[in-house]
């Protein structure tokens, strides 16, 4: 008996064995060491030079990679390295707050041929799905990471995403931040933009960074979109264990804001965006999130007792932060984005 079943467990990691080898050997080619040079000014000596070291992945054949923006933060210069050579690469644009950066090379001649990752759909993972992040864990050669998904999250700790993330069992080591997290057919699910304790990471979703690097292409820059709400998640308690249940309650409504313009009142409880249903504060960042400026966005507000619709036309976030009287700041998602996460994932020399 103990035969068979050892028989069944080397069948089983064997094809994991497999799987996770196919997966990097048709992956690799398409994943880069980036390099990242500024200057540092330390006391009253001159600017000393430093190095980071990240991970990226080109995402189409003309050249364009993603990567974290904290690698390439504040960099006076940026390169690859492609093909067995140094490759200059330029910063299209970075969003510190979904810790994402757009880049592309710099080379000769308009035929490059890039290899590329395939695009995933990362609203397709679920709890327990396998994952494999790739990058160069201390400035060495590159080497996958195998996890699994552990659930889709909105917060880390007392930090809130601008969007839900991706928690993986995967251990990320300096040098492999902007990684691709892959599903196990080899396509790009996520980027590995946080890291948390020791064996966990978090990674922007795919679906998302599209959102992020669409903007940055089309406008230079992401297209935050606001409202003018600053809301709260009341939770109460139900009669039987688990049966917790979770209000989004409108605390704020600002002057001169489409939502001021559209009707909503204080203590309005919100019901629905669009046809997304709003039962706790993810629901509504997560719908915003990938609202475009300018587009019309239907509301279901419970007011009174009785469900009340209400339109309006999502505006530009604004550069200065709106004068409120009331404030909730753990809560105010609409008013201003919450703080990036710090991630330590990359390799400073």
């Amino acid at each position: 008996m103990s035969v068979t079943t050892v028989g069944r467990g080397a069948s089983f990691l064997e094809n994991i064995d497999k799987e996770v080898c196919s997966v990097y050997e048709h992956s690799k080619a398409a994943i880069v060491k980036v390099h990242a040079q500024r200057l540092l000014q330390i006391g009253n000596l001159s600017l000393v030079p430093s190095h980071r070291i990240g991970t990226g992945f080109f995402i189409d054949p003309q050249g364009h990679l993603l990567t974290a923006a904290t690698v390439v933060a504040e960099a006076s210069s940026c390169w690859i390295d492609w093909n067995g050579q140094r490759t200059a690469v330029r910063i299209l644009g970075r969003d510190l707050q979904t810790n994402l950066a757009l880049l592309q090379i710099e080379a000769p001649g308009t035929n490059i041929a890039t290899p590329f990752l395939p695009l995933g759909n990362s609203d397709e993972l679920r709890v327990g799905s396998m994952v494999i992040v790739i990058g160069f864990p201390y400035d060495l050669a590159s080497s996958p990471v195998v996890g699994v998904v552990g659930g889709v999250e909105i917060q880390r700790g007392n930090r809130v995403f601008s969007t839900s993330h991706i928690r993986a069992s995967c251990h990320l080591s300096p040098g492999q931040g902007g990684g691709p997290l892959l599903n196990s057919r080899g396509e790009v699910v996520g980027i590995a933009v946080a890291a948390h304790m020791e064996d966990q990471c978090y990674a922007l979703p795919i679906n998302a960074a599209r959102k992020v690097y669409s903007d940055i292409l089309q406008f230079g820059q992401p297209q935050r979109a606001w409202v003018g709400l600053g809301i709260a998640e009341h939770r109460q308690g139900g009669a039987q264990p688990g049966t917790e249940q979770s209000r989004v309650i409108i605390q704020q409504v600002y002057s001169n804001a489409p939502a001021a313009d559209a009707g909503f009142c204080e203590g309005d409880v919100l019901k629905r965006i669009g046809t997304n249903e709003v039962r706790c504060s993810a629901d509504v960042l997560n719908t915003m999130f990938f609202q475009h400026v300018g587009d019309r966005l239907d509301f279901t507000v419970l007011r009174g007792g009785q469900e009340k619709s209400l339109s309006l036309i999502v505006a530009t976030q604004p550069t200065e932060e709106p004068v409120v009287v009331h404030t909730v700041p753990e809560f105010n998602f609409f008013k201003f984005p919450p703080r990036p996460v710090a991630i330590p994932a990359s390799h400073e020399q």
